[in-house]
């Protein structure tokens, strides 16, 4: 079975080469400026469609191809069932972004958008050799737009598992400092590359996984930065974000700050 959440609340394709990342990078700096907003949330959606999209087409062909017991047959149909939902999800987010429109901002609890992205990265990747640690009040409500910060921490926990094959943990935690919410999500995998730390939120940078983009992390960052928040890593033996969201948000937008 999968490993479960852990709840500690004190109460045949091949990575870009060289050559083409280069490329890339060297057009980085007009392609940034010429994102607006419009086409940072469809770049993040369409993104975001391949994991639930690979995990329907994996269990539809293990179904199809593998003579497999019951309770096999029922795990991948739940996975097939909840990566179709995710689909569902970003699909209507896609189709707000098409009719000109955006996700709307409401009241969200923190900890259960962290835990639900993490129990769907677990479910999307299959890992049950890595346990999910988490440390988030549940009294902490912020104004966000939901399915845009769930992705966030969805990617960053699936980086964190995909880094780990042979198991590990995912420690998050949040604290509040001042008038801000301070997350930091720290893995026991590798770690960061020294050759990407300066420039990993920047998209098209990957660390070389199959089938990787390089815009995860860019994605995450803009949302971050959409909701007046910060985004930034720290040293540590595995990999260390640290993300810093305002409390008094409502009060910042009303002003006009």
């Amino acid at each position: 079975m999968r490993r479960p959440i852990i709840e500690n609340i004190d109460e045949t394709k091949k990575p870009p080469g060289a050559a083409t990342a280069l490329a890339l990078s060297s057009r980085l700096g007009s392609w940034k400026e010429s994102v607006t907003a419009t086409d940072w949330l469809s770049i993040s959606i369409l993104h975001d469609l391949r994991n639930p999209l690979a995990a329907i087409y994996t269990g539809a062909e293990i179904l199809m191809d593998f003579d497999i017991s019951s309770t096999q047959v029922n795990r991948l149909a739940t996975n097939i069932y909840r990566a179709a939902g995710r689909v569902n999800e970003l699909l209507a987010d896609l189709n707000l972004v098409v009719c000109g429109n955006r996700p709307t901002a409401e009241v969200c609890n923190i900890r259960e958008i962290i835990a639900t992205a993490s129990e769907a990265a677990l479910a999307s990747t299959g890992n049950q050799s890595v346990q999910v640690v988490l440390d988030v009040p549940i009294e902490i409500d912020l104004i966000l737009e939901h399915s845009r910060m769930k992705r966030v921490f969805f990617n960053l926990v699936t980086n964190a598992l995909e880094a780990m094959p042979g198991g590990g943990e995912v420690r998050i935690r949040a604290k509040i400092e001042d008038n801000w919410l301070v997350i930091d999500l720290e893995d026991t995998g590798p770690g960061i590359p020294h050759r990407i730390r300066e420039r990993l939120f920047q998209p098209f940078v990957t660390t070389g996984k199959q089938d990787g983009m390089g815009l995860g992390l860019a994605l995450a960052r803009q949302t971050i930065l959409d909701h007046a928040g910060d985004i930034w890593t720290e040293p540590a033996a595995g990999s260390r974000f640290v993300i810093r969201l305002p409390l008094n948000r409502v009060q910042r937008s009303s002003d006009g700050h």
